[in-house]
């Protein structure tokens, strides 16, 4: 029969049937919807919603199509969470509530001073310590350990004024050590399980354990003020000038968000984009 297509035969650049692209059912739907989803920018709850599927989509079938689709998605979300993180730098930088610089100073050269001005207050909070409170020290002589920590103990008592009270639990005593007994049996409340073990005593009967185990010239600094603080010995107020950072929303000079401005500012910046 004639037609007016040409027969089979002469089209030899079709090649067998079986050759041929054959578009499976719902993929030109689907590739329209991509593209007039994707034409406007989503709402990120969509995205949340839908992003799963596409890359799903792209992995059990790898189309141009659908690892592009998948793609530009991703592009959406990255430029999205860019200009998030612009904008969020810009609220930083302007709210000194959340402002980590005003925390602490970035500058490394303001951040030197603030950690001098620091120390400088660590040190007069240690000093006033040491004149309600001492160390209690229990160590064994043959232990290598607990005389590298006599050693630490003699600098710090030497340094804030603390009384060094010292117990040889094996009957050696080590040399230089001020103050240093014996006592073969500690009291068992102390509770200790290994040597060197340090405490901090208040007159007549408080006292508190430092470390069990060699500890730091600067961790012991840091323990003993916690410590003082934990039974109230200082004030919150000294304990809070020996902090590198400070507390900008329990400062006493500074006034707290009204809530319902923060309110409002919350409504403000909340709104949800509409849902393609």
């Amino acid at each position: 029969m004639a037609s007016a297509e040409p027969q089979w035969f002469y089209r030899h650049s079709e090649g067998w049937f079986w050759y041929k692209s054959i578009s499976e059912p719902g993929e030109q739907t689907e590739t329209q919807q991509i593209t007039s989803t994707l034409s406007q920018e989503p709402s990120t709850n969509w995205i949340r919603r839908n992003i799963g599927q596409y890359l799903d989509r792209a992995i059990d079938e790898p189309s141009k199509e659908n690892i592009s689709a998948y793609l530009y998605l991703n592009k959406i979300v990255k430029d999205k969470a860019e200009r998030f993180a612009h904008a969020g730098k810009r609220v930083i930088e302007s709210d000194p509530y959340l402002d980590e610089n005003v925390r602490r100073p970035i500058s490394p050269a303001a951040a030197k001073i603030n950690d001098d001005m620091v120390q400088h207050a660590r040190e007069q909070v240690l000093q006033k310590i040491a004149q309600v409170a001492g160390l209690v020290f229990y160590y064994q002589g043959k232990c290598r350990l607990c005389q590298l920590q006599a050693q630490t103990l003699m600098a710090l008592s030497q340094r804030y004024g603390f009384r060094l009270i010292s117990f040889s639990t094996d009957g050696k005593l080590i040399p230089n050590l001020p103050d240093s007994r014996i006592d073969r049996q500690p009291n068992p409340t102390l509770n200790i399980q290994t040597y060197p073990a340090l405490f901090l005593m208040k007159p007549p009967d408080e006292i508190i354990q430092l470390r069990q185990g060699v500890s730091s010239y600067i961790d012991l600094h840091n323990r003993i003020v916690d410590a003082a603080r934990e039974a109230q010995w200082i004030s919150e107020q000294d304990y809070k000038s020996t902090s590198i950072t400070r507390d900008v929303w329990n400062v006493s000079s500074t006034n707290p968000i009204p809530y319902t401005r923060q309110t409002q500012k919350l409504h403000s910046i909340g709104q949800i984009d509409n849902e393609h």
